[in-house]
């Protein structure tokens, strides 16, 4: 047993001396808590009087419907670890949160009223969750925002120490010491190895040096990158962490895989992935999803009627052919799907197998300014519909360059692990267009597969903004 570590096996020491230990303020959750059900409230309450003015209501149905409101919201935010303030919390996390729980709160609150109340309360419902939409998110992230500005000032935080110094070490540090809104302030490295003398300014002492330094000092956390080959000083300085109320944080050595990876549990085994994929996550694929169908039939509904007619006749007038075009392309998993797209080219036997290049004979006058302005793109909001597309994401190639790319380019088919896009974040990065340079295309799926390891769903709304942008200013890569 003495060769498993601690986190492993458990410990049975004793403490005999026990020093308080600083944590976060316990007023954050309740301060993010209380706001949050203020603004639900009043929300709810200017909703209900703009809809409802002079009239008279049950009052035990609308007492019942008040708790049950309150109930579900402090429920389903308690259970999601929605005011889970953690110190590497960034502010899109901490709003997408906020935006899944009102999600599922509106589809609870929504079928109770279904079976409850009469029609017109359903649609107060309506008014009072878009409130509620633009209020929460909006006032977490201005409260977050506030507390890491706090944290930079000084304040709520903590003091820390670093168990190791080699290369993890002085990463770790330097990732620290960069981001004064972790209110991590560092104290020192304890290490036994040789390059180390007392003249150096962050080095403090040997491993055994630490646990007085610690109780002679005020000492939050204790970051240990000591090669799980130091098993039994692990073990040692994590019973002393527990014995006395100081945090102890195991940072694995993982050498080259220098990267953000995701973690999992089987039972008590922890397993790593060396890729963090977001859309693995099943929320955060129904949310994309969800976007996705409400933003398409958006488009298809509002602009398509009037944007079809327009096109297909100048499409017609410049030459035989169809008004829309069709295409095999690769899609999520390496599987093919028609992508749709407006005519661009003179009907040609090349299209499924040659780029369209700058001055590319094959493309029409009007075919041109759909290219430049993506307007030919329009149709795939229809593959979006269908499941084959997502708004945002690498944009589909065709099977041959699929084939021909994925023998040349390392990593090239991880972009397939996820729905292709309309747009992209390579695409608004300036990495669209033709792509026979093989930098060109590297590049592009360096782009690609950054999107596929931090997709958020701000991250989309950035894209589609700087797509929007692009179009009207027209894109030099885009013929």
């Amino acid at each position: 047993m003495e060769s498993i570590p601690y986190f492993i096996q458990g410990s049975m020491a004793t403490s005999t001396k026990i020093k308080p230990s600083s944590s976060d303020s316990p007023y954050l959750n309740w301060l993010f808590a209380i706001a949050d059900l203020v603004i639900l409230n009043l929300s709810s309450y200017i909703a209900f009087y703009l809809m409802f003015e002079g009239e008279v209501f049950n009052i035990d149905k609308l007492l019942l419907f008040v708790v049950l409101y309150n109930a579900l919201w402090i429920g389903a935010s308690v259970l999601s670890g929605l005011y889970k303030i953690e110190r590497a919390l960034k502010v899109d996390t901490m709003v997408f949160r906020s935006i899944k729980i009102i999600l599922l709160h509106f589809l609870i609150v929504n079928l109770f009223v279904q079976f409850y109340y009469d029609n017109d309360l359903v649609k107060y419902l309506m008014l009072s969750y878009f409130l509620i939409l633009l209020v929460v998110p909006t006032s977490k992230g201005v409260m977050l925002k506030a507390l890491l500005y706090y944290r930079t000032r000084g304040f709520n935080a903590k003091e820390i120490v670093i168990l190791g110094s080699g290369d993890l070490a002085n990463d770790l540090y330097e990732k620290i010491d960069g981001n004064p809104a972790l209110g991590m302030r560092f104290k020192g490295f304890f290490d036994n190895g040789s390059s180390h003398n007392s003249s150096m300014p962050l080095y403090k002492g040997q491993v055994e040096e630490l646990k007085d330094y610690c109780l002679s000092n005020k000492v939050d956390e204790i970051f240990c990158t000591l090669p799980m080959a130091e098993v039994d000083k692990i073990n040692d300085i994590m019973d002393f962490a527990d014995n006395h109320l100081i945090r102890f944080r195991l940072i694995p050595e993982f050498g080259a895989l220098n990267k953000r990876m995701g973690i999992s549990f089987y039972e008590n085994v922890p397993v790593l992935t060396p890729r963090y994929e977001p859309l693995e996550n099943t929320w955060n694929r129904v949310l994309k999803r969800g976007f996705d169908i409400v933003f398409s039939l958006a488009v298809i509904s509002f602009i398509f009627p009037f944007l079809l007619p327009v096109v297909a006749i100048l499409i017609k007038l410049s030459g035989r052919g169809p008004v829309f075009f069709r295409q095999l392309r690769t899609g999520k998993d390496n599987k093919s799907f028609y992508c749709y797209k407006f005519r661009t080219m003179t009907v040609n036997k090349d299209s499924d197998k040659m780029q369209a290049k700058k001055g590319d004979a094959r493309i029409t006058k009007i075919g041109a300014i759909l290219r430049k302005t993506s307007l030919d793109e329009f149709p795939q909001f229809f593959n979006v519909l269908e499941g084959h597309m997502s708004i945002v994401g690498p944009r589909p190639h065709m099977l041959l360059h699929t084939e021909e790319y994925s023998k040349m380019i390392n990593k090239f088919m991880v972009r397939h692990l996820i729905k292709p896009g309309i747009t992209g974040w390579a695409q608004v990065s300036g990495y669209r267009g033709n792509t026979e340079e093989s930098e060109m295309m590297v590049k592009r799926i360096e782009h690609d597969n950054w999107y596929v390891e931090n997709w958020s769903l701000w991250l989309d709304i950035k894209i589609i903004f700087l797509t929007v942008i692009n179009a009207v200013k027209g894109e030099e890569n885009a013929f």
